[in-house]
């Protein structure tokens, strides 16, 4: 049964927003305090606070002008978005790694904030809405992620930007609106190119839901402001790889690699056929002397024909890959320095974080779709992501950002199941 209720309590938001910005901080502190200890040289340091290099590219831009991690050698197959947003940070506040850690505190506490306007105006209950954020602020995974330098805060706050824009302006026919969910589309996947297909997903949504006449005005604008933002980056890359690329250029590796993986022994890096010296077409490209990036082309040609040749050997990884991203516990694959998954209590925190959200999230979809909530777009998001993500690469930050379509759903459920207890 539906219940609205839409009225909000700041003090109370305000409470949980600082209760959120504590802990992302005070994890912060920690993690940047224990890698000095732990590391001797700056770029040991770094490389702890900034286990992908993002940072980094953001120094260099700022101090070279390229995206690189060496110099004259530009990056194709690391989207721009973050780099440049670091840069900027750095710009104003200097190159102490603790700038770009204080940034994404800042973009982690936004997501929570975020997590309550969203799930507001899905479920029109204040109540829903604080149990969201309440489930946002605590989330172990978020916290971790909002306290190094990884893209997943970044990925999450631009994700939610765009569901809110949807939610609140959808039935509206606003072309200021349509364009506002481009512009955060197009950051989107220059902050994260996975995201691509999400476009043409929810282009197939919004028009099931808007009448032909306001197609143009709406959609088409929508594709046309990220196609802007997008089409910046592929004519960059198209100049350096003289092919296009519409995302980052290390697509084919990484599905090739995914198929190579060994799945029952997932402490070994998925990385590990590129060093092993033994798969023909890795020593292929190793002869020709091809970065990944140019040997792009080669692994999707390889990929097709395990598809082809081998098809229960793709479609196998396919759905280990998907396992891998809903399983309610983690793996010993799931560790990042600093990381709570160190911890001995690692299933435990699993089980009781990502675990009980995914069960609550399920049942949550379930009772919002019997009271006809429009939760389409809560679906489609981690839904679409899980079969790009399963064909591709799967590791746990991936399943970190698809908590932005279950959390809502989870807070549902949750305020059911109390109010069923107070009753």
């Amino acid at each position: 049964m539906r219940e609205k209720t839409i009225a909000s309590n700041p003090i109370k938001i305000a409470f949980f927003l600082l209760i959120a910005l504590i802990l992302r901080s005070s994890y912060a502190f920690y993690a940047y305090t224990h890698t000095f200890e732990e590391y001797k040289t700056e770029s040991q340091q770094v490389t702890a606070l900034d286990p992908d290099g993002y940072n980094r590219l953001g120094i260099a831009l700022l101090e070279r002008g390229e995206l690189s991690l060496r110099p004259g050698h530009l990056e194709t197959s690391r989207e721009p978005f973050y780099p440049i947003l670091l840069a900027a940070v750095h710009f104003f506040f200097g190159l102490s790694p603790i700038v770009g850690i204080a940034l994404n505190v800042l973009i982690g506490v936004l997501v929570c904030w975020m997590m309550y306007g969203v799930t507001l105006f899905v479920f029109q209950n204040e109540r829903v809405a604080l149990y969201a954020l309440i489930l946002a602020v605590f989330f172990p995974e978020w916290i971790y992620f909002s306290a190094t330098m990884f893209r997943e805060p970044l990925i999450i706050f631009l994700s939610l930007i765009w569901i809110f824009l949807w939610q609140k302006y959808a039935d509206l026919k606003s072309s200021l609106a349509y364009a506002g969910m481009g512009i955060a589309f197009g950051l989107l996947c220059l902050t994260r190119s996975p995201f691509i297909p999400m476009g043409g997903a929810f282009a197939i949504l919004a028009a099931s839901k808007i009448e032909l006449k306001y197609w143009a005005r709406t959609i088409g604008i929508f594709l046309l402001c990220a196609f802007i933002l997008e089409g910046i980056w592929i004519y960059r890359n198209e100049r350096i790889l003289k092919r296009w690329v519409a995302g980052a250029s290390m697509g084919g590796s990484v599905m090739y690699l995914s198929l190579l993986y060994q799945y029952s022994h997932p402490e070994i890096p998925l990385e590990a056929p590129l060093g092993a010296g033994k798969d023909p077409v890795i020593l292929s490209v190793d002869a020709q002397h091809l970065t990944l990036s140019q040997a792009e082309p080669i692994f999707y040609r390889a990929c097709f024909q395990i598809l082809i040749r081998h098809p229960l050997v793709f479609f196998g990884a396919f759905f280990h890959k998907i396992v891998k991203l809903w399983r309610p516990y983690p793996n010993p694959g799931w560790k990042y320095p600093h990381s709570f998954f160190r911890l001995s209590s690692l299933s435990f925190i699993g089980l009781f974080s990502g675990g009980a959200i995914m069960i609550l999230g399920l049942w949550g979809t379930v009772l919002a779709w019997r009271d006809h909530y429009p939760i389409g777009f809560l679906i489609l998001f981690p839904v679409i992501m899980s079969i790009v993500y399963g064909l591709y690469w799967a590791v746990m930050r991936y399943h970190t950002t698809l908590m932005v379509g279950v959390i809502p759903q989870a807070a549902y459920a949750l305020n059911a199941l109390l109010q069923r207890k107070e009753s």
